[in-house]
């Protein structure tokens, strides 16, 4: 259902995510923990298109990175 590799992160000259991969089957539930300044609402943010991503984020086998967020909202 969601399908995310190798995805990078910047604010600025800063770089935030370092290739994070996650792969998320229909149904299940998933939590991302860790400490203040890890990148949790960063790695959310980019996969919403918030921020802008580097790497391959899928959703239902469509390639969302770059979207606008109210588009990928719009896919559920």
């Amino acid at each position: 259902m969601l399908e995310v590799g190798d995805l990078h992160a910047y604010y600025g000259k800063s770089h935030i995510l370092q290739g994070v991969d996650m792969h998320i089957d229909a149904g299940e539930v998933v939590s991302l923990l860790g400490r203040n300044g890890v990148g949790r609402s960063t790695t959310v943010k980019a996969i919403m298109g918030e921020v802008p991503p580097q790497g391959s984020i899928k959703f239902k086998g469509g390639d969302i990175a770059g979207l606008p967020s109210y588009r990928i909202a719009h896919l559920g």
